[in-house]
């Protein structure tokens, strides 16, 4: 911690404080060696007018001294929140544990218990000033700082491994706490709260047991020291007497000698006491250190040209570590999306759809290879730009406590409402929005309305589109979407190609596969087959004996209700759909007067295997 600014002053009004400590004994001694003796009625009444005037003082720096504490810690929690939340996003498991330290050093540094830290470099000063009054005094003193310095010592070195564990025990407690809480409802319905209150009932007393441990050991130290300190001060004002009687000491520095001498033992004794809080400080200010040093800035690249919307995967793998040794999750997966084209993505439970997505977004690196847009390198985007430029749904939608205006503006501060509006009705939710009594400040989370599936896909789509990607990227987009919202979902896909927009998508519904350019395969981490499609309008025209034409980008509206149905091969067509998925389905539109073909819905082993049977 590097606060120098506010270090300064603090030390400056210790020191003052320190010395009007002096006061208090200094008066006593002048009451009993100068106004007894004299009489002197005059002097006692100004001895005690300019004690109360510098006591005054010390109060006043006191406050002061309170007051600079208060000003470190809000500097220090300034200084770091923004940086370590931002790293911490990273570092997701570690962000419970370390977000609590933070709070706790914060503490710690506007308390008393860090005040008193600058009350002991004054304990020689006050050792100087009792050996001034008499060196045996000061011999006395002495020996009772360095018996409460052994008890601090052996407080520090015995409890250690007690706190750490304590501490340890109540992290791991609050975290399974904070799992379970997330899933509250699901855990309900499955009946597993008995179990689950079960085991965190165990964790929380092997936490509580831990902490007991600990402050059992330091509750026995502080009252040994306090034990010594009373001691040692009795010891002090019977030696003292003893000295007066001997004539080596006036009566008056008996009590000046008591009170000082109280002023070097009573830091030390503090330190003991609060050596708990002071140990967690000093725990969470070398994690949290390790941690920020470790995890250091990065500049912040430069900003790009608006992007067309071509993104790139270049040879990208991904892989994690196991107990079992890497485990390779995506293979050397290379393919280029350009302005205006629908790039479906198929698979089996565990192929690496999602992973690959979250590559795609940026959400999280490749081991190796490059993500591009328009040829620049992900890691040369500035993040603020990339977002702005790749919308995102992700295959677990997250949607943040406040209101859906908020949501939707992706937490701007000042959002711009035009783009607001616009997101929504892109996203085709405006409609629903109004329909909540509080409409777009209708506020979602846990003291807010609950979301139904669906409800929550489609704010998440406009919040993707709020910035007017030239790129989006969707996980399962239509998973919790009925038939109807699945069928607007299409419209706007097809509505943003048009605009120019290169869409990822992944998906296991043969629906959306309709209107994808290209379908890919993924297995086992490979890229195992891609098939170029043609649009919709194509297959109408191929499969009713016209000439073949250069597929179009779009989707034609149809005239009538469009159905999916397998046509019947046509010899004569030159269209050649090779190992397309999707081959044999075509969208038309019905002739009210005629019945259609009953259609057969495809399996999703079929779409995913290529097979026409």
């Amino acid at each position: 911690m590097k606060h120098l600014a506010l270090f300064k002053p603090l030390i400056i009004f210790s020191v003052i404080s320190n010395l009007l400590m002096l006061v208090a004994p200094i008066h006593m001694t002048q009451v009993y060696d100068r106004v007894l003796s004299s009489g002197s009625q005059e002097t006692l009444l100004y001895l005690t007018l300019i004690a109360i005037l510098l006591l005054v003082l010390l109060g006043a720096s006191e406050s002061i001294r309170s007051k600079l504490a208060l000003r470190l810690a809000a500097r220090f929690a300034t200084q770091n929140a923004d940086k370590l939340f931002a790293k911490l996003a990273d570092h997701p498991a570690q962000a419970n544990g370390l977000l609590r330290q933070f709070s706790s050093l914060r503490g710690f540094l506007a308390g008393r218990s860090f005040v008193t830290l600058f009350d002991v470099p004054f304990v020689p000063f006050f050792v100087i000033v009792l050996f001034l009054v008499h060196s045996q005094i000061g011999f006395l003193t002495l020996l009772g700082a360095a018996a409460l310095g052994t008890i601090a010592l052996l407080n520090k070195t015995n409890m250690a491994n007690a706190q750490n564990n304590a501490q340890d025990h109540q992290s791991n407690a609050m975290q399974f706490a904070s799992a379970v809480f997330e899933r509250a409802e699901d855990i309900r319905a499955m009946g597993l709260m008995p179990s689950l209150a079960q085991r965190w009932g165990a964790m929380f007393g092997a936490s509580l047991n831990a902490h007991d441990e600990a402050g059992f050991g330091n509750a026995f130290y502080f009252g040994l020291s306090r034990a010594i300190r009373q001691i040692l001060q009795i010891g002090i004002m019977a030696w003292g007497g003893y000295l007066v009687l001997q004539g080596d000491m006036s009566a008056g520095l008996i009590f000046a000698a008591s009170i000082i001498s109280g002023k070097v033992l009573q830091p030390i004794e503090q330190v003991i006491g609060g050596w708990d809080n002071i140990a967690r400080a000093r725990t969470a200010q070398r994690d949290l250190t390790a941690f920020l040093e470790k995890n250091a800035t990065i500049t912040e690249p430069i900003a790009q040209p608006a992007p067309q919307g071509i993104l790139q995967a270049c040879n990208v793998s991904y892989q994690i570590d196991s107990s079992q040794g890497p485990v390779q999750l995506l293979k050397e997966i290379s393919f280029t999306i350009g302005p205006g084209q629908i790039f479906a993505l198929v698979g089996s439970s565990g192929s690496g759809k999602s992973t690959l997505a979250r590559i795609l977004a940026g959400a999280i690196p490749p081991s190796d290879g490059e993500i591009c847009l328009d040829g620049c390198n992900q890691v040369n985007w500035p993040s603020e730009q990339w977002g702005q430029s790749v919308g995102y749904i992700a295959q677990d939608i997250m949607l943040f406590p406040g209101t859906l205006a908020e949501n939707i503006s992706r937490m701007d501060i000042a959002p711009n409402e035009e783009k607001l509006m616009q997101a929504a009705k892109s996203g085709g939710v405006h409609n629903l929005i109004n329909s909540f009594p509080d409409g777009y400040q209708t506020q979602i989370g846990p003291q807010g309305i609950r979301l139904s599936g669906g409800q929550r896909q489609r704010i998440a789509l406009a919040r993707a589109l709020y910035s007017n990607p030239q790129v989006l990227i969707l996980d399962e987009p239509n998973a919790h979407l009925d038939q109807e919202g699945e069928q607007s979902l299409m419209r706007i896909l097809s509505q943003l190609r048009k605009q120019g927009t290169a869409i990822f998508l992944v998906s296991q519904r043969p629906a959306l596969l309709q209107i994808a350019d290209t379908v890919m395969t993924v297995k086992d981490g490979k890229l195992a087959k891609i098939d170029r499609q043609q649009s919709p309008a194509v297959k109408t025209s191929s499969n009713s004996g016209t000439s073949q034409t250069k597929p179009q980008s779009g989707i034609p509206k149809p005239q009538g209700p469009a159905r999916i149905h397998r046509a019947r091969p046509q010899p004569e067509t030159s269209t050649k759909t090779g190992d397309d998925p999707a081959r044999g389905f075509t969208i038309s539109a019905l002739d009210p007067e005629k019945k259609p073909p009953k259609p057969r819905r495809p399996r999703l082993s079929e779409i995913i295997s290529g097979d026409k049977s």
